[in-house]
């Protein structure tokens, strides 16, 4: 499969990633993106560990961590913080551990420079139409909007890591189901105030119905003397238009309403509603991730909602495991790439099955208009952080080391031991399984 190039498509997180550690093994890859120019713009992202410890083993950590904010907790009460509703603290799973609240502009520069640094080869402004597996190889093709098609090349292999929307996914032989979740998010990224720097991901809420929250941010390389906050409100997707006409005051009165003097100070700093985006999410699933020569990673194989902040660390862990399959492949294997991506899928099979439940299942208990789930919530939240097994499950549901409902622990999650690390070095090593 080395005479043949490996092909990418999808220059954000799990593209850009895997073709850093492909190119670095030996394999020729070719990354293809749509967008003509790649730009360090998006909104906050959250880091787990398990993400910080692929960062690590791409040798980006170092660079990431200068320009990003630490996260000591998620922190979230009840309207005005009458409340304690969600109280999960990273060093109840580890001394020293922490999230990483980043730009994600920071991170995809970081990712570009070590894909250009590798060899990657990096194709933009580049739409591809569809693919033709042979025996041998995988044809790209691409079309001009009128119907001409033209052959990109042949490539051994083809990573699809374009993201939710993917339009190629459903030209694989694979059943898959994809389903966009009734509610998104508001977000803006704005300067943290002096006097309203804290290491918490600070949430409110008010039933299941509202949601606003505060994340540290970091900085990015253009200002890095300013502090970044991500602001981000729960809304249904179909309320968008009447947010839009309801007008920006009404929707600050309602975070007023809701988090109280906090939030004022952040609040200040949006001016006009064109400062808030609307993210919208779907759930993917897919039978199995690969068919023959093309596999699926990141969002483009299994999309869940952000609830659990983990889309940018399966990304980066897909990419780590994609790797250590194909660079554990033996001369006969890689002639027949889906013998690898079985592989890579036995690897992943339990983390992200248990990932995608859980968000399933915690997203109508933030996410919805049921005054009972609200009640049961809150509920189960309490009693999970005063008893032991019930904080330990929480925090290591949130920095990605379960693989299971009952497993989890040291060296649970795939791909990496977990380790203390030494004073100086806040995250945990990432080595191949």
């Amino acid at each position: 499969m080395k005479d043949l190039p490996i092909a990418i498509v999808g220059a954000g997180t799990a593209g850009l990633a895997s073709a850093i550690l492909l190119a670095r093994q030996g394999w020729p890859v070719t990354l293809y993106e749509r967008v003509a120019e790649l730009q360090p713009v998006g909104a906050g992202i959250l880091l787990q560990p398990s993400g910080l410890a692929a960062l690590r083993h791409l040798g980006l950590l170092d660079k990431c961590t200068a320009l990003g904010a630490p996260v000591s907790r998620l922190f979230g009460t009840s309207a005005c913080a009458r409340r304690v509703i969600l109280d999960t603290r990273y060093a109840h799973w580890q001394a020293d551990s922490f999230g990483l609240g980043i730009h994600r502009g920071v991170l995809m520069t970081a990712l570009l420079g070590a894909a250009r640094a590798a060899g990657v080869t990096i194709r933009t402004g580049v739409s591809i139409s569809r693919f033709v597996q042979a025996p041998t190889h995988v044809r790209l093709l691409t079309d001009d909007g009128q119907g001409n098609e033209s052959v990109l090349g042949e490539h051994g292999a083809l990573i699809l890591a374009d993201g939710t929307r993917s339009q190629l996914r459903a030209q694989m032989q694979v059943r898959q189901v994809v389903k966009a979740y009734p509610w998104g998010a508001l977000w803006s990224i704005v300067p943290t105030p002096e006097d309203a720097d804290s290491s918490d991901l600070r949430q409110w809420y008010r039933g299941c119905s509202q949601m606003f929250g505060i994340m540290p941010t970091g900085v990015t390389h253009s200002q890095r003397q300013t502090k970044l906050s991500s602001l981000f409100w729960s809304l249904p997707v179909v309320n968008h238009a009447a947010w839009q006409q309801a007008g920006l005051e009404a929707w600050k009165d309602s975070v007023r309403k809701l988090a109280g003097e906090p939030a004022d100070a952040f609040l200040r700093a949006i001016e006009s509603p064109e400062q808030l985006m609307l993210a919208s999410y779907a759930d993917v699933r897919m039978h199995q991730w690969h068919d023959r020569r093309v596999l699926a990673i990141g969002d483009c194989a299994h999309a869940m909602s952000p609830q659990l902040g983990q889309g940018a660390n399966m990304a980066l862990v897909d990419a780590v495991a994609l790797a250590d399959a194909l660079g554990t492949c033996g001369q006969a294997q890689a002639a027949d790439p889906g013998a690898c991506f079985a592989a890579y899928g036995a690897v992943r099979g339990a983390h992200l099955r248990y990932y995608r439940q859980a968000s399933r299942l915690l997203t109508p208990l933030f996410q919805s208009h049921s005054s009972v789930l609200a009640v049961l919530r809150d509920s189960a939240l309490f009693v999970a952080r005063h008893l032991p097994m019930g904080r330990q499950h929480a925090v290591t549901t949130l920095v990605g080391a379960r693989t299971g409902w009952l497993f989890s622990g040291k060296g649970a999650a795939p791909l990496h031991a977990w380790r203390k690390p030494a004073p100086a070095e806040p995250v945990l090593e990432a080595t191949s399984a």
